[in-house]
């Protein structure tokens, strides 16, 4: 049996394709569109398209998000809040074990 090379099967990623990633491990709020009540998350990194973050409670992919960065000594401020739609959520490796959510702002 003939052995495929990997590099023959699939297009090479072009740079340009994905926005540079900014680690972060910073506190966010964010709740559902519509919703009153914020939620507690952890934002892991950000990009210019969108965000990955953690959160205790499970959210549906394309649920839309209102997201703030916000300590506890800052109060919020209309212009950090951010529109974006969840597009994937994922479990991490033991021993974390939390759910991750990859968010992508909207326009």
């Amino acid at each position: 049996m003939e052995k495929l090379d990997p590099s023959a099967v699939a297009e090479p990623r072009n740079s340009s394709e994905r926005a540079m990633r900014h680690e972060l491990n910073i506190p966010l709020r964010y709740r559902l569109e519509g919703q009153d009540d914020w939620a507690a998350g952890e934002a892991i990194n950000m990009s210019e398209s969108g965000l990955l973050f953690t959160s205790n409670q499970l959210l549906e992919i394309d649920s839309r998000v209102q997201i703030t960065f916000q300590s506890t000594d800052t109060p919020q401020v209309k212009s950090s809040t951010r529109l974006a739609r969840v597009v994937r959520r994922t479990l991490s490796n033991w021993p974390e074990t939390r759910v991750k959510f990859g968010a992508r702002f909207c326009s």
